[in-house]
């Protein structure tokens, strides 16, 4: 018996002759536009292929044909909703909505730093090595450089669920109060969450009241938490589920996910090599859904103001539908529509589909079909709950990355990431927007390889129309913006970080790149203590290096990046800076840099990169230990200097007759 490609079901055998009239009724161009089946070949299906973004290692692996889950099941009603005075009594489901932060300030569509998701191990992960040390370090690693968010608060504190799942809401207050008591436990999907995660246990009788316990410490310096689990769930009895994810709290201002879960289950859990790649992609899919691709947060999305894409009551949430068991979205989101279907015997059938019809989707989608009619990208209709308008249609884009099954070779199209943009949450950020100035503003070109500057630059004419893509830029007057684009013409002038050669008088000194060990600056004046080589890469500086020698200091104007050589060991990364090693716990740990080098002390702070855009194998993250500053002895280069040597044995060579006098005298 012949094989089925990649473990998924068998198709029954199509008619060639009609596959193209298929393809396009199916996509629905003919019919929404009231043309003849003679118009509708210009709608063609294409595999995602050369306009796809491609996570690294995504190019094989067929893994095991198994079905991913999206939502985690339908939300649960809110129930009967009780007006008392200035209070409403709700029903709460497992997801809790418009959670406060501490300090929001959330910013509409301003967008300035990566994406930083915090992971959360529950007990049951322990031991599963691929887990830890893998699977979730490089998919975390990949969607963090891959998306950008607002600036948001500093910690995040998760709401307590309550016992009796009845809570109240009053008029000017953000919080809920629980009816009764808390629960003991707050759960995330299948984990509990540290009691240290979470708010103040808010409880209503017949007056407020307040536990003694105060509001924890929450999460720092994260956009979103991510509660990991390895558990034996009723959902993993289902066939061929290999694992599911889902949001559990939304913040209050914008809506936006700040927590969320995925569970694997343990017996699909495969160490095999050639699995990893497919699971790897499963694990990317799964954190998708929890940030935002995810049905039940269809009715939550905004638009690029911030304002919310589906009416909402006064309580801020929008209609819910008890059919779907779902909030409902709006025509803005999701739209219905019927399509002609062909089936045997030459009969057309009436075939209703959903459609994700935000802008940035549509426009990608109408790319990839070559379709300039087409009303958005179908979801999935089958799979049944957690499957169903949580993916895209598996019919159409087959080995897409966020379909129902897996099959094979998993890839990210353009039409996922423009659905994240378009959550009004996560912006997709290939392109800079930095003016070039004196000094520079210097970053890592995308590969981290080498020292790089946004090519973003002012023309003396105004560009054509289609390649004017700044409503605004920091410092530029409107009626400029026409005259700004990126330097490189075939790039459509989009503005992009490249890499750069330094010129003195008109010749040549050196480029950019890390790599290269001729391009080594002069120690006079490598001010960062930098290091170029086939070892180094580029890495931030979070402050400005400073060389200091007695009473000179001296600093560079264009600091921001240096190069560094960087080593991997079973401890982790490793940072060099002239000999010394700095090992880096975890991403984003700022460290403090003292070093000698050619009669100057180096003083700076860098910040580590990722362990996975380095080495093949890593350690869980952690937090580094703390440093021990009163054993840190500063480096003084003027008491061991060679004229104040000098100096002082010039002095013992005078008191030398005084010393000699004075015994003969005595």
């Amino acid at each position: 018996m012949a094989a089925e490609p990649g473990g998924g079901r068998r198709g029954d055998s199509a008619r060639p002759l009609l596959a193209a009239l298929t393809a396009a009724l199916l996509l629905g161009c003919g019919y929404a536009a009231g043309l003849s089946s003679s118009f509708s070949s210009s709608c063609q299906h294409r595999v995602p292929g050369g306009g796809e973004v491609r996570p690294r290692g995504s190019s094989g692996g067929a893994g095991r044909g198994g079905r991913c889950e999206g939502s985690g099941g339908r939300a649960q009603p809110r129930g009967a909703r009780r007006e008392r005075g200035r209070s409403t009594l709700l029903l709460s489901g497992q997801v809790v909505y418009r959670v406060p932060l501490r300090e929001s300030h959330v910013l509409k569509r301003s967008v300035d730093q990566h994406l930083r998701i915090k992971i959360i191990y529950d007990r049951s992960v322990e031991g599963v090595e691929i887990l830890l040390n893998k699977l979730f370090p490089q998919a975390i690693s990949y969607l963090e450089k891959t998306f950008q968010v607002r600036k948001s608060t500093d910690t995040i504190l998760l709401s307590r669920q309550c016992a009796t799942n009845q809570y109240l809401r009053r008029k000017a207050d953000p919080h809920r109060y629980c009816r009764g008591a808390c629960a003991n436990h707050t759960r995330c999907g299948p984990v509990i969450v540290p009691e240290k995660h979470l708010q103040q246990c808010r409880v209503y009788n017949q007056n407020e009241q307040l536990s003694d316990v105060p509001d924890q410490e929450g999460v720092r310096d994260a956009d979103f938490v991510l509660y990991v689990s390895a558990l034996t769930t009723e959902r993993c009895g289902h066939e061929n589920i290999i694992a599911y994810a889902a949001y559990c709290q939304l913040e209050a201002e914008m809506d936006r996910p700040i927590a969320g879960y995925a569970n694997l289950c343990p017996n699909m859990i495969s160490t095999q090599p050639q699995e990893f790649v497919g699971m790897l992609s499963t694990v990317k899919h799964e954190i998708i859904h929890a940030l935002g691709f995810s049905a039940g947060l269809f009715a939550f999305y905004r638009d690029d103001d911030g304002k919310p894409l589906t009416a909402r009551y006064a309580d801020g949430l929008p209609p819910f539908n008890e059919s779907l068991g779902l909030y409902q979205w709006s025509d803005k989101v999701v739209q219905k529509a019927v399509r002609l279907w062909d089936v045997r015997g030459g009969k057309m059938l009436r075939h209703a589909v959903y459609l994700l019809t935000t802008p940035r989707v549509v426009e990608e989608a109408r790319k990839h079909f070559d379709c300039p009619i087409l009303e958005g990208m179908e979801l999935e209709n089958q799979g049944g709950m957690g499957t169903e308008l949580n993916h895209w249609e598996k019919r159409l884009l087959e080995n897409e990355a966020m379909t129902g099954s897996h099959t094979q070779n998993r890839v990210f199209s353009r039409i996922t990431l423009a659905l994240m943009e378009d959550t009004g949450r996560q912006l997709i950020s290939p392109y800079c927007d930095t003016l070039r100035s004196n000094p520079l503003q210097l970053t890592c070109r995308q590969d981290q390889r080498a020292v790089a500057v946004c090519n973003l630059q002012k023309f003396p004419k105004q560009l054509p129309q289609e390649y004017q893509y700044f409503d605004n830029l920091s410092g530029v007057p409107a009626e400029d913006l026409p005259y700004y684009g990126g330097s490189v013409e075939i790039a459509d002038y989009c503005p992009f970080s490249q890499e750069f050669s330094w010129h003195l008088s008109g010749e040549f000194q050196r480029s950019s790149d890390c790599r290269i060990i001729e391009n080594q600056p002069d120690p006079t004046k490598n001010y960062g203590a930098e290091e170029y080589g086939p070892n180094s890469v580029c890495l931030i500086q979070k402050s400005a290096f400073v060389m200091e020698q007695c009473r000179r200091k001296l600093s560079y104007p264009d600091w921001g990046i240096g190069c560094y050589q960087v080593s991997c060991s079973p401890q982790g990364l490793h940072v060099w800076v002239k000999d010394t090693a700095y090992l880096c716990s975890r991403s984003g740990q700022v460290i403090t840099v003292s070093i000698q080098m050619n009669g100057w002390v180096h003083v700076g702070n860098l910040i580590c990169p990722a362990c996975w855009d380095f080495c093949d194998s890593c350690p869980p993250e952690r937090d580094p230990p703390a440093l021990n500053l009163s054993r840190a002895a500063a480096i003084d280069l003027c008491s061991s200097s060679s004229s104040l040597v000098v100096t002082l044995w010039l002095l013992m060579a005078n008191l030398i007759p005084l010393v000699t006098g004075l015994f003969l005298c005595a």
